[in-house]
Order: structure tokens, then sequence, then C-alpha cells
């Protein structure tokens, strides 16, 4: 299995990680991407992916310590990350996993973005899973979504 982790937080990106290998794949090649354009530079440039695990919140562009511009991050990255999608014609499951419940200042909830996301993008957005390190729900989460999903290959 092919999966593009899209998450610009390193402890949280590594618990995501292991438990694809431990729970749902233990044989799965995994490339990691921790900016918006990172991202969409792998879904364009790389082979199909059976799962894309998207962070919604992340910066812009990959920056480095002289060159910070673009790492503060966008609320609303993994939206566009969708759109991306959508506009290019890629096709392959995408499962959100985001550490906040609400965004814009609590004006827009997870669950309201997550109804959003399968009207516009239903033919590969599978859901939304609030991500909490010191809970181990979203892992059961998760693996809910993508056993709901078969495994299906696009």
């Amino acid at each position: 299995m092919r999966v593009l982790l899209v998450e610009d937080q390193p402890e949280k990106r590594e618990q995501i990680r292991s438990f694809v290998f431990e729970a749902m794949a233990p044989d799965a090649e995994i490339l990691d991407a921790t900016s918006l354009r990172m991202a969409l530079r792998h879904t364009v440039d790389c082979a199909r992916f059976d799962l894309i695990l998207l962070d919604m919140s992340m910066p812009n562009f990959d920056g480095t310590p002289q060159d910070p511009l673009g790492r503060s991050p966008e609320s609303f990255a993994g939206k566009e990350f969708l759109e991306q999608m959508r506009l290019r014609s890629i096709v392959a499951p995408v499962i959100v996993i985001t550490q906040y419940s609400a965004f814009e200042g609590g004006t827009v909830t997870l669950d309201s973005l997550a109804k959003e996301f399968q009207n516009q993008y239903g033919d590969f957005y599978l859901g939304a899973v609030y991500y909490n390190s010191a809970s181990d729900a979203w892992k059961q989460h998760l693996l809910e979504l993508w056993e709901a999903h078969d495994g299906q290959r696009y």
C-alpha cells in the first residue's frame, strides 16, 4: 500500500506513521509531505496513492532556518489540497486527520467542514478524524474509515 502522509508536526506524523504500520498496512510505503506545496508536488509527480492522510492546518511552503517564508500554518491548507486534487483530476482516497475541532476562532467546526468536504469531494474524501495525542480514539476512527472504504484502490 502506498500512502502519502501530509503532516507538518514531527510527533504527530510519527504517531500516525507508526499506527499505519501497526494496524493498517505493515508493508506500507509512506511518503511524507510537510507543506501544501510539497503534498501537491508529490501527488502530481509520483505514482498513484492508495491513501492520503491529510492534515488540515499546515504551511503553504517548506521553509528552512535561513528562509522561514511560508512556514506559518494556513488553517485551511487541507481544503486547498482537496480543491487542487479535484481541479487536477487526481483521485485517491483521502482521510483528514486534524487536532483542531474548530477553525476560524470556533466559527467552523470539524463536523461542518467534514460535511462540506463530503458534498464537494465525496468521490475521494472518506472522512475526518479528530487527532488527540492523549487518547487512542483517533486510531479507532481512522481504522473504521479505512475499513469502511474496504481498502478499495482508485
